[in-house]
């Protein structure tokens, strides 16, 4: 989203302010944009770093972005990652307080910041192939083993993705009908998806150590980086505990049909899969789309995608998932 010059100039200020927490020395400030966070590419002496000031973009998600235990656990795990496992991830840095988080005020705003390092990559320019849908398959297999064998420490706190979410997704979707966004019909058929997720779920699947841990929940294309052929995960602002198969299902989303049998290839290689996975991961595709659809009503600038989308997911995906037909593979 473009910014004016005069609020590039407002965040501009509060990124000086929070670098002055920091031991970096000969900073350069770039600003980068502003989405989930205002980001800024930092060049120090001892290298480059993202700065991000935690104010969101949109009101869906913003207590998950800005406050300050729930963005020092993202940290934690991502400082994790980097020390125990082979997973390139952005090593988060302390302040000169040994903090992770620090806080900044300009013009009696307050706002929690954090730094991470720099890693190197490109964004996809294109759909991942059938071998890069294994590799990013792969990928997330690492992120659950990691996920399965690791005990957060008491104070860590994340989101859920669970029924309550789930709720709290519909209710935001049946505000858009005011906006002329959803129609009453299709907000049904959604309704009704909710409860057929509600019931499968439990049915099908128990919640373990095996089945539920941390998962990164936003692993799509501009969340990962290609790195001499290897796959980079960033970006775990919505990092959280769920089931695993939700975080399948979420990146599953945005792949080709024709792909998503190569995700799981990739994934089984390393981990293994519950039985009857496939109409548990067609459940949580449909949770995790919901989710996605609700964190965009309150953003205007995604209104016309967000009218489109709804009524494409409620007559194809929705309508195959609730006569119970399989539409994983299905191309529309």
């Amino acid at each position: 989203m473009a910014m004016a010059t005069t609020e590039i100039s407002f965040y501009h200020n509060l990124a000086q302010s929070a670098l002055e927490q920091y031991d970096l020395s000969q900073k350069d400030c770039h600003f980068l944009g502003h989405s989930g966070n205002v980001t800024f590419r930092i060049e120090a002496q001892t290298g480059k770093f993202l700065l991000r000031i935690h104010q969101a973009i949109s009101d869906a998600q913003s207590e998950i972005w800005q406050r300050a235990d729930l963005i020092e656990s993202e940290l934690i795990w991502l400082d994790e990652l980097h020390q125990k496992t082979k997973i390139a991830v952005q090593k988060p840095v302390k302040t000169r307080q040994d903090q992770w988080v620090t806080q900044v005020s300009v013009n009696q705003t307050v706002v929690n910041c954090s730094i991470l390092e720099w890693i190197e990559g490109e964004l996809l320019d294109s759909e991942p192939t059938s071998e890069q849908a294994y590799q990013l398959g792969f990928l997330m297999a690492q992120l659950h083993q990691h996920s399965q064998q690791w005990q957060p420490p008491q104070n860590f706190i994340r989101p859920s993705y669970d029924r309550t979410r789930l709720q709290a997704a519909l209710s935001n979707l049946q505000s858009a009908i005011a906006q002329e966004l959803i129609s009453i019909e299709h907000f049904v058929r959604l309704g009704n998806a909710v409860a057929q997720i509600e019931s499968r779920i439990p049915a099908l699947l128990a919640q373990t150590p095996e089945t539920w841990g941390l998962i990164h929940a936003d692993l799509h294309s501009g969340n990962y980086l290609l790195h001499n052929e290897e796959f980079r995960p960033i970006d775990f602002a919505l990092c959280g505990f769920g089931y695993y198969l939700y975080d399948v299902a979420s990146a599953l989303q945005y792949l080709s049909p024709t792909t998503r049998s190569n995700f799981f290839e990739g994934y089984q290689s390393l981990q293994n899969l519950p039985e009857h996975y496939l109409p548990i991961t067609e459940s949580f595709f449909i949770m995790a789309v919901l989710d996605v659809m609700a964190f965009h009503v309150s953003n205007p600038l995604e209104h016309e995608w967000l009218a489109e989308t709804v009524k494409d997911v409620a007559d194809h995906h929705i309508a195959s998932y609730l006569e119970g037909k399989s539409f994983l593979f299905d191309r529309y």
